[in-house]
């Protein structure tokens, strides 16, 4: 008997599907937290006579997810307690997608009685140093800045990740900057942010685009505006900083940014020059003005801004 729990799902299901694999598939029984807990304990607790040892995957049952059991729960949960103390020839592991156990009588049981298997989320450190192991077995060659790109810019989900860098390093033997940024590409659409990529083009149509399509997602024009004005602002920061001598580490130190997006700044320098980035902050100053006295569709000052500035 075990219990898997954790917040990271790409754990949960590796730590599962290791166990499936010991079941041939006719074998392996899955239930969900919604089917009747004593529905569910009579299919348990009368398997058919000469069949194999089943895997019975039992996903977020319910008596893990209350703190507090009413009458029914209180009883259904010495039930579980009675025939899980009893000698069964069938694995059963309990699921349960929760970061810490709920204490009841229930969970209580299952940590003195069941081998308990944690999948807890990857601290980012740990997470690139994994990725570099396995980049490392496979003679890849990638940097660790190039390996903190990719996670950065990444979606928040391991499995993503993980399957995303796996297909890298079967395909290429250098990772490198620009293919990171080919991969991550097609994970921009949904992300608030994505907008900052369109600006860096200096491409009308691009910058447009993306502005319609964050809108429609529920973009606040104010939060399109203090994106626009944070990377020109950066980088003016930038290139103060590399005029008075300070090399690519020292800045990162300075304005506390990892060293990709000094990269990026200093491609957006490079494309729109000091004097054009000067005038976009100081048109930024005045649009922020009119929006806050306008009393109309503020769509529109913000698209003529766009149409005057890119």
């Amino acid at each position: 008997m075990k219990l898997i729990y954790g917040s990271e799902k790409f754990f949960i299901t590796k730590n599962l599907n290791k166990e499936k694999a010991k079941y041939f598939d006719i074998d392996i029984l899955v239930f969900d937290n919604n089917i009747d807990l004593s529905e569910l304990l009579e299919k348990i607790s009368n398997p058919p006579l000469f069949s194999n040892k089943k895997l019975i995957v039992i996903n977020d049952f319910e008596l893990l997810t209350i703190s507090k059991f009413n009458k029914k729960q209180d009883k259904i949960a010495d039930e579980y307690i009675k025939f899980l103390s009893s000698n069964i020839l069938d694995e059963i592991i309990f699921v349960c997608n929760f970061s810490k156990l709920i204490d009841n009588k229930f969970t209580t049981f299952l940590k003195k009685k069941a081998e308990i298997i944690e999948s807890k989320k990857l601290e980012k450190d740990a997470l690139i140093k994994q990725l570099n192991i396995l980049a490392k077995s496979h003679n890849i060659k990638i940097s660790y800045i190039n390996i903190e790109t990719f996670i950065e810019k990444m979606p928040d989900n391991l499995e993503i990740i993980m399957n995303e860098f796996e297909n890298l390093i079967s395909n290429y033997k250098e990772i490198s900057y620009d293919l990171i940024e080919n991969v991550v590409a097609k994970y921009s659409k949904n992300q608030a942010f994505s907008f900052l990529n369109s600006i860096e083009t200096y491409d009308l149509k691009k910058i447009y685009d993306k502005y319609l399509e964050r809108t429609s997602e529920g973009d606040e024009i104010y939060l399109l505006l203090n994106q626009i004005n944070s990377i020109f602002s950066d980088c003016l920061t930038y290139y103060h900083l590399v005029k008075i001598g300070l090399n690519t580490n020292e800045i990162c130190s300075k304005m506390k940014v990892p060293e990709w997006k000094i990269k990026k700044l200093s491609v957006v320098l490079k494309r729109y020059g000091v004097t054009k980035i000067k005038k976009i902050i100081y048109d930024l100053a005045e649009i922020d003005v009119k929006i806050k006295s306008y009393v109309g569709d503020v769509n529109e000052i913000f698209e003529m801004f766009l149409i005057k500035n890119f």
